[in-house]
């Protein structure tokens, strides 16, 4: 299912189709100058991934987008975000790299996951991660708490994602312990890992 095909059903009520379009695009327009820094993508980039960010820009009076980048180990950018709040619980995260591009739309306890503009599955609050089809795909365990995350692909322990909120001077790897995934695996490792990296950031 395509973002523009699911975005009316799943903000019906509260903020327009057409509204989630322009903000979605707005996110993007927000970071182009940020990805247009990034290093290339690749799995061995994604090993050296840090907790260390920079190009931060808070949320202000006039402006309601949070953005940044996520640097290498080498302090070479590789991720970009930018979070978009509204009210009544309800959030859109978009997060890129050179060749991968996520949209996250929250609401209320579930959080509809987007990869390339098709969607990825469904994240609940309690860090399970569903297909479109119901099916238990892969879990983290997300409490803000810990200092790092244990990610679950199938019942496969594939590694472990560091907490920002306790980061230290020494720069350390967003990532420990990988596994060797498959594409797919790997797909779903970002989708869970990177929206919990940036949401976890802003809590310092």
């Amino acid at each position: 299912m395509k973002v523009v095909d699911f975005l009316r059903f799943l903000f019906k009520m509260t903020i327009s189709k057409s509204q989630l379009l322009r903000d979605i695009d707005t996110l993007r327009n927000e970071i182009s100058d940020l990805k247009k820094m990034l290093i290339p993508f690749n799995g061995e980039e994604m090993e050296l991934l840090s907790l260390n960010q920079s190009n931060v820009s808070k949320r202000k009076r006039f402006s309601k987008v949070t953005k940044g980048i996520f640097n290498t180990i080498y302090y070479e950018p590789l991720i970009a975000y930018g979070i978009k709040n509204y009210s009544n619980n309800q959030k859109l995260i978009l997060i890129c790299s050179t060749t991968d591009e996520f949209v996250y739309l929250f609401k209320g306890n579930t959080t509809h996951v987007f990869m390339n503009d098709t969607e990825a599955g469904v994240l609940t609050s309690d860090g399970k991660f569903y297909s479109i089809k119901n099916k238990l795909l892969a879990l983290i365990d997300g409490a803000d708490q810990l200092q790092s995350h244990t990610v679950w692909i199938q019942g496969k322990d594939m590694g472990y994602i560091n907490n920002p909120r306790f980061v230290s001077k020494s720069i350390p790897r967003a990532y420990n312990l990988l596994k060797t995934m498959s594409q797919e695996e790997q797909n779903i490792f970002l989708c869970l890992t990177l929206v919990n990296l940036v949401e976890e950031a802003q809590l310092n």
